[in-house]
């Protein structure tokens, strides 16, 4: 942005919010686009002749509504907007690429995943889903989800280790079946998942989530709990959190004739 305007003498607000509105308008209009560097606390401090806290109020409201980053020791840069697509899951029994890649390619971003096991012990809540004792011995592995390596969602998924402790899928994310998904990885062992169920949920983000997906302040999340299932037996139970600014959920459904049930499509 090459020239800030003059505030409005008219304008009666505080001079942070009438320098907000600047930068917000800046962004809306396109004058400054997803990327460019935002002009920082000096640079506002000498256009508008005001305190450091002033300027700092100002950035800080712009970036509550989730319109600009600021990158420690690089500088404050105007946020990528685009959102990736979330619609109702195809599970298959084999797949070319995971549901989050053919989404953020979707979106002209490029994909990566992060992700990282160890064996454990399964706490109430989980052993509760799983259907199994609490203590018992579970795969949980974390994973972080990233479009253009700006952190888009999280997962933690638990596996029970009495279906795959010494196979070859043990660890979800090595050995020959790595990125292959959870249906394919365990019909790899004989175990065949038949249903697919997901809770949603929405709520504010817990400080850890907040920064591990660098959260803007006021910006809830979606929380959902994904089960699979063999004939009822939970295989795997997932906790995949996603900011409400980087997805939107997309479903359409059929209108059938008669009192069929509709299908998801």
């Amino acid at each position: 942005m090459n020239h800030l305007p003059e505030l409005d003498p008219k304008d009666q607000r505080p001079k942070n919010q009438q320098i907000a509105a600047v930068l917000r308008q800046a962004i809306e209009s396109g004058d400054l686009r997803p990327g460019d560097r935002v002009p920082g606390e000096n640079v506002l401090m000498d256009r508008y002749g005001v305190a450091r806290w002033t300027a700092r109020e100002a950035l800080a409201a712009v970036a509550n509504l989730g319109l600009i980053t600021k990158i420690p020791k690089v500088g404050t840069f105007v946020a990528d907007r685009r959102r990736l697509e979330r619609r109702p899951r195809r599970y298959r029994r084999t797949k070319a690429a995971g549901e989050f890649a053919t989404e953020a390619r979707a979106a002209g971003m490029n994909p990566r995943v992060e992700a990282d096991s160890e064996k454990t012990t399964a706490p109430p809540d989980i052993a509760e889903r799983l259907k199994i004792t609490i203590g018992s011995a579970v795969m949980r592995t974390h994973y972080r989800f990233l479009a253009n390596e700006r952190p888009i969602q999280t997962s933690i998924s638990y596996e029970p280790l009495n279906i795959t402790e010494g196979t070859a899928v043990e660890v979800p994310e090595d050995g020959p079946m790595a990125g292959a998904g959870v249906i394919a990885r365990m019909d790899s062992i004989g175990v065949r998942i038949t249903h697919v169920s997901e809770e949603v949920a929405i709520r504010p983000p817990f400080q850890e989530e907040a920064d591990t997906l660098e959260i803007p302040a006021g910006v809830q999340v979606f929380d959902i709990w994904r089960t699979l299932m063999t004939d009822g037996r939970p295989v795997e139970v997932a906790n995949i959190i996603i900011p409400g600014d980087r997805y939107v959920l997309a479903y359409q459904f059929t209108v059938p004739d008669g009192d069929s049930d509709p299908a998801t499509i």
